[in-house]
C-alpha cells in the first residue's frame, strides 16, 4: 500500500503541464511585446524615411539649382569640420543650427558658427565623441613614464627625450634618465604637453587602508573615482560642480591611515571643509590639517594624503611650491581644470591620473536640470544698479557677485545687506544668516549652499571663463528648484569679455541675451 506523503503520478504530470503552459504564455507575451517594439521601430524608420524624402523633394524643388542634394543630406551625418591648429590642438567648426553639440572649449563664435578648441586634456576628460577623437588622432613625440626621480623610455625615443627634456635631466642612458632635483613637475608637465600621461601607477598599499567611518555612501560615479585613486595613488577628479568631489576626498581621507592635509584657495573653503569634517568624518578630525595655499609653511610633517581642492589654482607661481609637499598619495579636485595662462599641463602634472565626467552625462545621471541664464546688456555702469534693483527678489536666497570692493560696499549700503569679501570673518555664518548677500570672488570656488535660488553678477574678472563656470556652479550645489542666474553687463563689457559666457554654453546651458 502506498503512503499518503507523495501525490499520485498523474497529478505530478498535470502540474508540470500547467507550469509549462504558464511558461509558454510568458514566452508568448514576451515575443508579442518584442514584435510590437519592432513594429514601432519599423514605423519610426518609415516616418524618418518619409521625412527625408519630403525634405529631399523640397530641396529639389526650391534649391535644386544651388544645392547638391546628396551632399546636403550627407552633411548631417557629419555636421562639423575639424581643422588642425598645431600640435595636439584642433578647431572644430559647427553650424549653430546643430543642437546639443559641444566639445572642448568654445574658442570663438560668429553669427553662423560655433568654433571649439580641442586638446588632449579634453580627450582625457571624456568630453569628445569617439568618432571625432579617431579623426583628430593626437600625436606624441615620444612615450615615457616617471617613477620617483627617473624617466623611463624606449631606445627609439632617446633623442626626442633629450631634445625636449634635456634641460631637466642628467645621466641620460639608452632607456632611462635621472631627473634633476626640483625639476620633476616640469618634466611631467612637458610630457603631458607632448600628449602622453607619464604617471607610473602606484596603487595605494593595503597596509595604509583602514575601514572608513564616513557617515555617507558614494554614488556609482564617485565609487569609480575612488577606485581609480586606489589603483593609482595620484588622481585628479574633474567632475562638474555639485557632483560631490569633496565627498570622494572625504571618503579617501577616512579610508587611509596617517596624517592628511587639505589645501584650499580661500578661508571660505577652509570654513566649509571644517564643517564637512565635523559632519561626515568627525572621528578622523585629529589626523587632518586644512590650510590655504598661500598660508602653508613646511614644518617637516610627512602626510599619507594631500588633497588639493580647486587644483586649477595649483600651477600659479605662488602656489606650486605646495606640490612638492612630502606626501605618499595625492588627490586633486576641480570642476574647471583650465587656465587663461595655458598652464593646464601643470594641473595634471601636480595631481595625477585624470578622471572626468561629461556635464550632460552627469545631469542625466542625477536627474538635474539646467537652470536658465540671462545676460542683461545695459548702456553704462550706472545702469547696472537700476537693473539690479529690477531683478532683485527679496524672497529668494540670492548671491550678488561683485568683485570690486568699492562697488560691493555701495550695493551693500543701498540695499542694506552685508558684503562678504577678503576681510570678512565667519563668512559661512554671514551667508547662512542672510537671505541676500553681496559677495566678492571669495565665493567663486567650492561654496555649497543648499538653499541658494538666485545668482546675480554685477561685476566680474574680465573674460575669465573659469570664474563664470564656477559661479553658476554655486547653483548646481542647491537643492532648491526654479533656479536662475542673471548677469548684468555694459555694452562695452559684453563686447570685450563676452567670451566668459562660452564656458556656460559649451557645458549645455541655454543663454538668453536681453538688451
Amino acid at each position: 500500500m502506498r503512503g499518503g506523503s507523495n501525490p499520485p503520478r498523474p497529478t505530478i504530470i498535470m502540474n508540470e503541464i500547467l507550469e509549462a503552459q504558464t511558461e509558454l504564455e510568458k514566452i508568448r507575451d514576451d515575443v508579442e511585446l518584442k514584435l510590437n517594439k519592432l513594429k514601432e521601430i519599423d514605423i519610426t524608420i518609415k516616418d524618418q524615411e518619409n521625412r527625408i524624402s519630403y525634405v529631399s523633394d523640397k530641396i529639389d524643388k526650391k534649391l535644386g539649382n544651388i544645392i547638391e542634394q546628396d551632399k546636403f543630406l550627407q552633411f548631417f551625418k557629419k555636421p562639423y569640420v575639424a581643422v588642425s591648429q598645431g600640435k595636439n590642438k584642433t578647431l572644430v567648426v559647427v553650424p549653430k543650427f546643430i543642437k546639443n553639440f559641444q566639445v572642448g572649449w568654445l574658442w570663438k563664435e560668429t553669427e553662423e558658427y560655433y568654433i571649439y578648441q580641442l586638446d588632449q586634456y579634453s580627450a582625457w576628460l571624456g568630453d569628445v565623441p569617439a568618432e571625432l577623437l579617431e579623426e583628430i588622432n593626437f600625436k606624441k613625440e615620444f612615450n615615457g613614464t616617471v617613477t620617483g626621480d627617473t624617466v623611463t623610455f624606449e631606445l627609439k625615443d632617446r633623442d626626442a627625450i633629450k631634445k625636449r627634456l634635456g634641460f631637466h635631466l642628467k645621466d641620460i642612458g639608452d632607456t632611462e634618465a635621472r631627473i634633476i632635483k626640483g625639476h620633476i613637475f616640469d618634466v611631467i608637465a612637458d610630457m603631458i604637453e607632448n600628449g602622453c600621461l607619464p604617471f607610473k601607477a602606484k596603487p595605494v598599499n593595503k597596509d595604509d587602508i583602514k575601514d572608513s567611518e564616513a557617515t555617507f555612501k558614494l554614488r556609482d560615479y564617485q565609487k569609480e573615482a575612488y577606485k581609480k585613486f586606489l589603483e593609482t595613488g595620484a588622481t585628479g577628479v574633474f567632475h562638474p560642480t555639485g557632483a560631490g568631489k569633496s565627498f570622494i576626498a572625504l571618503y579617501s581621507i577616512s579610508s587611509l591611515k596617517g596624517k592628511k592635509i587639505i589645501f584650499v584657495p580661500t578661508r571660505t573653503l577652509l570654513e566649509q571643509w571644517n564643517y564637512y569634517i565635523d559632519t561626515y568624518i568627525p572621528k578622523d578630525k585629529e589626523d587632518i590639517k586644512i590650510v590655504t595655499y598661500q598660508g602653508w609653511r613646511d614644518d617637516g610633517t610627512e602626510y599619507s594624503l594631500a588633497v588639493f581642492d580647486e587644483c586649477q589654482r595649483l600651477p600659479a607661481n605662488t602656489f606650486s611650491r605646495v606640490a612638492v609637499i612630502p606626501t605618499k598619495y595625492r588627490l586633486g579636485l576641480s570642476a574647471s581644470p583650465h587656465r587663461e595662462d595655458n598652464r593646464e599641463s601643470y594641473i595634471f602634472a601636480l595631481t595625477g591620473f585624470p578622471i572626468g565626467l561629461n556635464w550632460k552625462e552627469y545631469m542625466e545621471t542625477v536627474g538635474k536640470k539646467y537652470h536658465p541664464i540671462r545676460v542683461h546688456i545695459v548702456y553704462s555702469a550706472t545702469g547696472k544698479l537700476s537693473q539690479l534693483r529690477e531683478l532683485l527678489d527679496t524672497s529668494k536666497k540670492t548671491f550678488i557677485f561683485c568683485d570690486t570692493i568699492e562697488l560691493g560696499k555701495k550695493i551693500a549700503k543701498e540695499f542694506d545687506i552685508p558684503y562678504i569679501y577678503g576681510e570678512t570673518n565667519n563668512r559661512l555664518k554671514e551667508v547662512e544668516d542672510n537671505r541676500i548677500v553681496v559677495i566678492s570672488r571669495v565665493g567663486d570656488l567650492g561654496l555649497s549652499v543648499k538653499n541658494l535660488q538666485r545668482i546675480i553678477e554685477v561685476d566680474f574678472l574680465y573674460g575669465s571663463r573659469q570664474q563664470e563656470l564656477q559661479r553658476t556652479g554655486r547653483l548646481m550645489h542647491s537643492e532648491e528648484t526654479n533656479l536662475r542666474h542673471d548677469i548684468i553687463m555694459t555694452e562695452k563689457e559684453f563686447e570685450q569679455y563676452g567670451k566668459r559666457l562660452w564656458a556656460l554654453q559649451e557645458k549645455g546651458f541655454q543663454i538668453k541675451i536681453i538688451e
